[in-house]
């Protein structure tokens, strides 16, 4: 197993953050932190708000990650996620809390369009 590799693609729908060959990785799957290393069984997990640490010779490198998806087989990692914040060690919690806010936001904004959404259909059938 000596000299085996992970390789890594990181991305958003609007562009490619990271494309790589790491040791390691460690990302924030919905069920716990899941750590992977070259020769993990294939996997198909879905990712919450959290810190994807890859493991590189260069040293370790951190993305903050909002949501997403991650796919492993034959040593190839791909992770999809909806935003990316590259990040340093000691900023890890900050960039978690501004991830965690923003997509609340978002969250808040879905809510009241379904509301309006809801309200206008009902207007609708009060006018037939």
């Amino acid at each position: 197993m000596a000299g085996r590799k992970i390789q890594v693609s990181l991305a958003t729908p609007e562009e490619q953050i990271y494309e790589g060959m790491v040791d390691s990785l460690i990302v924030p799957a919905e069920s716990g932190s899941l750590g992977i290393l070259p020769g993990h069984i294939p996997i198909i997990a879905q990712l919450s708000i959290g810190i994807v640490k890859l493991g590189t010779k260069e040293g370790p490198r951190y993305f903050g990650i909002e949501k997403g998806y991650i796919e492993f087989l034959f040593n190839k990692a791909n992770i999809l996620t909806e935003r990316v914040i590259e990040t340093k060690y000691e900023e890890r919690d900050k960039v978690l809390k501004e991830l965690k806010k923003e997509y609340e936001i978002v969250q808040e904004l879905t809510e009241d369009t379904k509301k309006v959404a809801k309200a206008v259909a009902s207007l609708k059938t009060l006018r037939n």
